[in-house]
């Protein structure tokens, strides 16, 4: 039995416990008869356990007084008690008194231990601060006021300054003040600081958690690292994917990449901007690791591989291709995007052994399993709105997502690149969301930063505005800038040579999963080697199809509350196109064209909206002609039509406002407020309330 001297009680529960006990022991002690010297034996020894704890811990000496008093009282009352018995008016009043006693001594001492522990850290930020030298004294006294002045009167104690070796900056150990000061608290005011320090162009803070939640890091760069090219570094030696691999240089110089065992990522860049060069540096890691395979899916003629294979083939075909797979078409992309599937359940069933020896929960892998990671250059082929109308880019889409969803544990994971953070080029969630490394190179704005990184990342496009830079987050840490090392052809072909003994292959039962796909992968693939002639660009048209129905009940005017994006966005896409040719073909006669509207009504029934259509019995004259309304305003009438179309059981403004964005503000038209669609539809004769804060088209305009 381990005993506990040190138990943290309240004032409460303390002497309420240490009554309870004290009676129990009396009495149980009077019952069987035993000697009245064991109840003070027992007190003696839990005496000095505790006071050896105290010392341990270094309480204070009116802490130490108070627990060897209660330990002494329960020891006489408990020796009185076993003799006597402990249910006589004199003892339990005693007892009582004691316990009360005790409660307000415990509440003082506590008091004096609070106040002693602040004291206490006060002291050793003072002796921190103390083995400060002039210089630094000097640095952490500017600080000090310039977090005062910028942080909206937040105080930091900087007990520590470190300068870093590159010469390129220093670090800040800051205690914060009293108040709750947190370190995210400093983190929004990284610019501020930055512009009230003045440093120079490119240089910045980066601020972080210190030793405790009351501490925070500063790291200030005084020289810009980001500015100048950082060649790939020359050291090929062994990578191993449960390591962090390399990718660039931060701001002091210091060396930084993902681990790339459970991480999927995505990287985001305009044209221009780098985006190709670190996808070369990443496979150029995956060539160096002995436990990893690199797949990659390239629709622009497997661009990003090109490279590496013609490297290998001119160097004589050395070992294994650094590149396992290439799909540069869709049909393979679509045979290597279920082959992943395949392997990843197969992986998850069948190597259960191998992670139960391991004691792990996710397979381990090494040079007989390896990992396998793909590489998804510009996904945005695959993943846009615009690409999910083609079946078969869909069908790669959904594979590649399915393969996010349940293949980290099995050791697949994906690496795509697009052009933009933007909900059109990365069209479903799960994309952003499941990918735990993220790189975001020269990109137009913050909001796509904003959506990117999620709001409160504390950077701005303004903090890697050199090619090459890149604002980078791994997993939950702060965003923060880093310059991607260059990776010239040339030494691409060194490190094919130079990595061609290390090269895994793929193990025995993810390759019978992926079946004839994989034996066949390098079939009619001359073109990649550079030793036939290019096939001829693969031409991908959109493809009209059935949306398939909504995910989620529909709301007001049973409008699908399903997400953006996916076949739910090709719906209202495809209804959109159809609202306008509806739009100008009502505008180009005084009748409607039933084809036109039949057409109208299915697309918005695929997505989720069912609308009743206008009878023909609805009276011309009553109904202003389409663009006209009573106060000049056309935004008017489109509002009725809305109305029209809602059915009998109405419709509300917000959801009203919510199909115009959709459908007219594309083409220009200001969606209304809803207090201004309020008092369109109360003051329009033809509109009733069919319910509280609906709007229908009365029954008599139905007839």
């Amino acid at each position: 039995m381990k005993l506990d001297w040190d138990a943290k009680h309240g004032a409460i529960t303390g002497p309420i416990n240490t009554g309870l006990a004290a009676l129990t022991v009396g009495y149980a002690g009077h019952t069987l008869g035993m000697p009245w010297e064991w109840a003070a034996l027992t007190a003696g020894a839990g005496l000095v356990g505790s006071h050896i704890a105290g010392r341990r811990h270094k309480v204070t000496s009116a802490t130490l007084a108070l627990r060897a008093a209660g330990w002494l009282g329960a020891a006489g009352w408990c020796s009185w008690a076993v003799a006597a018995g402990p249910w006589t008016q004199w003892g339990v009043g005693t007892l009582l008194t004691g316990v009360v006693g005790l409660g307000a001594a415990m509440a003082g001492a506590h008091h004096v231990e609070a106040k002693a522990e602040e004291q206490r850290v006060e002291a050793e930020a003072a002796a921190k601060r103390a083995s400060l030298d002039g210089k630094r004294r000097k640095i952490a006294d500017e600080w000090e006021d310039r977090i005062v002045r910028v942080c909206h009167g937040s105080s930091v104690q900087i007990v520590g300054v470190e300068d870093w070796p590159s010469g390129g900056g220093f670090s800040l150990d800051g205690e914060c003040g009293p108040g709750g000061t947190r370190w995210k608290d400093i983190a929004v005011c990284t610019d501020q600081l930055a512009a009230d320090a003045r440093l120079p162009e490119g240089c910045g803070i980066e601020v972080g958690p210190g030793a405790h939640r009351g501490a925070v890091l500063l790291h200030v760069s005084t020289a810009n690292h980001l500015v100048d090219v950082v060649d790939y570094p020359a050291d090929y030696s062994p990578l191993t994917v449960n390591e962090a691999a390399p990718i660039g240089v931060r701001r002091d110089g210091a060396v930084e990449g993902p681990i790339g065992r459970q991480a999927s990522m995505l990287i985001v860049g305009r044209r221009g901007s780098g985006k190709t060069n670190l996808m070369h540096v990443m496979v150029a890691n995956n060539a160096r690791m002995t436990d990893s395979l690199t797949w990659v899916i390239d629709l622009n003629g497997g661009g990003l591989a090109l490279k590496w294979l013609r490297a290998w083939h001119a160097a004589g075909r050395p070992g294994r291709p650094p590149i396992d797979w290439v799909a540069d078409t869709p049909e393979k992309a679509v045979a290597m995007a279920q082959a992943l599937v395949r392997i990843a359940k197969a992986r998850k069933v069948g190597y259960q052994e191998r992670e139960i020896a391991a004691n792990d929960d996710k397979l381990p892998v090494d040079h007989e399993v390896p990992e396998i990671r793909v590489f998804n250059d510009e996904g945005a082929e695959v993943f846009s709105t615009r690409s999910r109308r083609n079946e078969t880019l869909r069908a790669i889409a959904d594979n590649l997502i399915q393969t996010l969803e349940i293949a980290r544990a099995a050791a697949v994971n994906l690496t795509t690149s697009g052009l933009r953070a933007t909900q059109d080029v990365l069209s479903d969630p799960q994309i952003l969301k499941q990918s735990t490394f993220k790189a975001a190179m020269k990109v137009a704005d913050d909001s796509e930063l904003n959506y990117f990184f999620g709001y409160n990342h504390n950077t701005s496009a303004e903090d890697a505005p050199y090619p090459g830079c890149a604002l980078v987050r791994d997993d939950d840490a702060q965003v923060h800038p880093l310059k991607i090392y260059r990776l010239q052809p040339a030494q691409i072909a060194d490190i094919v040579t130079a990595t061609a003994d290390r090269r895994p292959a793929l193990d025995a039962l993810s390759r019978t999963a992926a079946g004839e796909a994989y034996e066949q992968r390098w079939d009619s693939t001359d073109h990649l080697f550079g030793t036939g002639p290019a096939p001829a660009p693969t031409v991908i048209e959109p493809e009209n199809f059935t949306p398939a129905p909504p995910r989620g009940r529909g709301v007001t005017a049973n409008w699908g509350i399903t997400p953006t994006g996916g076949e739910a966005q090709d719906a209202i896409d495809q209804a959109d196109a159809a609202r306008k040719r509806l739009h100008d073909a009502m505008n180009e006669t005084s009748r409607r064209d039933d084809d036109l509207d039949a057409q109208f009504l299915d697309i918005l029934a695929g997505g989720g909206v069912t609308w009743q259509p206008p009878t023909q019995n609805t009276p011309q004259a009553e109904v202003p002609a389409a663009g006209q309304s009573e106060d000049g305003d056309p935004r008017r009438e489109m509002v009725f039509g809305i109305v029209e179309k809602a059915g009998a059981d109405g419709i509300g403004p917000e959801a009203i406002r919510d199909i115009f964005d959709r459908f007219f503000k594309p083409h220009g038209y200001e969606t209304p407020h809803a207090a201004t669609i309020g008092r369109w539809l109360a003051a329009d004769p033809r509109v009733h309330k069919p319910g509280y804060g609906r709007y229908a088209v009365r029954p008599h305009e139905e007839n």
